[in-house]
């Protein structure tokens, strides 16, 4: 009988599949990353009367369409936030979403790996190509990607998905 591959190695196999180097073709400073997109829409998160960033989403159009990319979606964060707050809160909101993908606990293990501790007037740009695959980008400069469409759709959809857990910035962002 043969022996499957231990779930530990899967999982670093899978991260390390979806981390792309910084030598890619896509590490350009992040003003040039929208240059070829328009603004859709922006908006600002708070919570308690706490400004925690300002985001904005861009398309080719200058509308938003649901699974149609390039897209961008650009936070200029007002507060220092730890990643791991960031991969927290992340998973809640694709828990509240209702999204629970088999491969969320790669994903965010990924996420882990590319993204830094942020700072006040840090930038986390994360830009998603026609096929689907996503980049980010930290202060213009290229962290990695998750290659992965299914990855792209569950990431914007905690901003984007009609049931976000807040309407009025999705609202802002897809230009409404």
């Amino acid at each position: 009988m043969r022996k499957l591959p231990s779930k530990s190695f899967k999982h670093s196999l899978f991260s390390l599949l979806f981390i792309v180097c910084v030598n890619s073709h896509h590490a350009i400073a992040s003003n040039h990353l929208t240059d070829h997109l328009k603004m859709v829409g922006q908006g600002e998160m708070s919570w308690l009367f706490i400004d925690l960033y300002q985001a904005s989403l861009y398309s080719p159009s200058g509308k938003y369409n649901e699974k149609q990319y390039p897209q961008a979606l650009h936070i200029v964060y007002q507060k220092n936030i730890d990643k791991q707050h960031l991969i927290s809160a992340t998973e809640k909101e694709w828990q509240k979403l209702g999204l629970n993908p088999q491969q969320a606990p790669y994903w965010l293990d990924a996420l882990g790996q590319l993204w830094p501790d942020i700072k006040k007037g840090d930038e986390l740009l994360f830009m998603v190509e026609e096929d689907g695959s996503g980049y980010f980008y930290h202060n213009q400069k290229l962290l990695g990607a998750i290659n992965s469409e299914q990855f792209s759709h569950a990431f914007l959809s905690i901003w984007l998905s009609q049931n976000t857990s807040e309407p009025q910035l999705r609202q802002q962002l897809i230009g409404k």
